[in-house]
């Protein structure tokens, strides 16, 4: 883990009956972002997934909300003068995901503050710095732009 490696991670894309997305504002991180987070080691991207919704939202999600996995990966890369990244940038498996009106969406940590249900193409009017370009290639796969 180094400045010249990319954190291999899960991204979910959690879509509404309105076909909107959730995006969220990050204290930690700075602007807004979706539901993400690295893998641990030996983890899938399905067990990855469960356990960031599950740490970040407290969502238990099952097999069956999730839509599908994007075979391409998205990536972008840390701002190199920030100390707080120890990697170059994340490379991210997007998980599509039904939301199911069961799920409670409570910010578990410094994760998330404010939660958003927006359409796809308003991701542009959210500040969500250098991750533009990934996220709106990751509404792409999801067939959302």
């Amino acid at each position: 883990m180094t400045k010249d490696t990319f954190r291999i991670a899960v991204m979910a894309v959690i879509v509404n009956t309105k076909n909107q997305v959730l995006i969220g504002s990050s204290p930690r991180d700075g602007g807004y972002k979706f539901p993400q987070g690295g893998l641990d080691p030996g983890e899938d991207v399905i067990a990855g997934v469960k356990r960031e919704l599950h740490e970040e939202l407290g969502i238990d999600l099952q097999d069956h909300h999730i839509d599908y996995l994007c075979e391409e990966t998205v990536e972008y890369i840390y701002p190199p003068e920030d100390p707080y990244y120890i990697y170059k940038g994340q490379r991210l498996t997007v998980v599509r995901i039904g939301y199911n009106e069961s799920m409670k969406l409570v910010p578990q940590d410094d994760e998330f503050e404010e939660l958003l249900w927006i359409n796809a193409s308003e991701l542009i009017n959210f500040d969500v710095g250098f991750r533009t370009e990934a996220y709106l290639r990751a509404l792409q796969l999801c067939g959302l732009l």
